[in-house]
């Protein structure tokens, strides 16, 4: 590998431990107002509009998921630096990656849900029948989607790396076959 491809396989390592430090010290933070808030039903720390319960476990969630996805794609770059290429072990940890890329937007999803939908909304919209229920819907959805907290992102990054499987399953065929041949 030339110079300039390890300087890139160093910045790519730093942002990788940089990103898993961050995880680790948000998780410590969120587990550390999570304990008092399940011993007082108290939080000065959860925004306005989210259901405080709903809010930590997706927080601590999403923070596990990320040192999960860190650990994995350290694990990944390392052997690609070793070897030069992926192998079959590299598609377990991009299907892992994928998985985790679906969970994000699921807790995503929810903890939109579960905010700034109170009771006296969906009364009023359950009264108003069944176009009440799709305005809801459609709100809810362009929330998702658009404006509070897309998960588009997430999905995108999923069917991204699936496309890189894919190829990568390719290309281990391709090798295969080759190797056959010789």
């Amino acid at each position: 590998m030339n110079k300039t491809g390890v300087q890139k396989f160093i910045l790519t390592k730093i942002i990788l431990w940089g990103a898993i430090y961050f995880s680790v010290v948000a998780l410590i933070y969120h587990i550390r107002w999570f304990v008092p808030f399940l011993a007082s039903g108290v939080s000065t720390v959860v925004p306005d509009g989210q259901t405080p319960l709903i809010w930590f476990l997706v927080q601590v969630g999403n923070n596990i998921i990320f040192l999960f996805v860190g650990y994995l794609l350290v694990k990944l770059f390392g052997k690609f630096n070793q070897t030069g290429f992926f192998d079959k072990e590299c598609i377990v940890v991009l299907d892992k990656i994928i998985v985790s890329c679906i969970v994000l937007a699921i807790l995503g999803v929810i903890k939109l849900g579960y905010s700034n939908y109170n009771n006296i909304q969906i009364k009023e919209v359950s009264e108003a029948g069944i176009i009440g229920k799709l305005h809801l819907l459609a709100r809810f959805i362009t929330n998702i989607i658009v404006v509070k907290e897309p998960q588009t992102m997430y999905f995108l990054l999923a069917a991204m790396l699936w496309t890189v499987k894919q190829f990568v399953n390719k290309a281990l065929f391709v090798k295969a076959e080759n190797e056959k041949f010789i």
